[in-house]
């Protein structure tokens, strides 16, 4: 409480300058992340969904 306040602040507003830009990085970043981790999860299913399937015609060619 007896801190000067004219001296606390350019330290605050570097702090805020940086949290600032560090929400200028992160929010592009995580929209980037949340679109390509639901890409890479359609596409693994849709690997998984045709492996699958190639197995069975694999199985059924077998037991002809």
């Amino acid at each position: 409480g007896t801190g000067d306040p004219k001296l606390m602040a350019g330290g605050i507003s570097q702090a805020l300058v940086t949290t600032v830009q560090g929400l200028i990085a992160a929010i592009p970043l995580l929209v980037l992340h949340a679109f390509a981790s639901g890409t890479s999860r359609r596409l693994s299913q849709l690997l998984e969904e045709q492996s699958a399937g190639m197995v069975a015609a694999y199985a059924e060619q077998q037991r002809s």
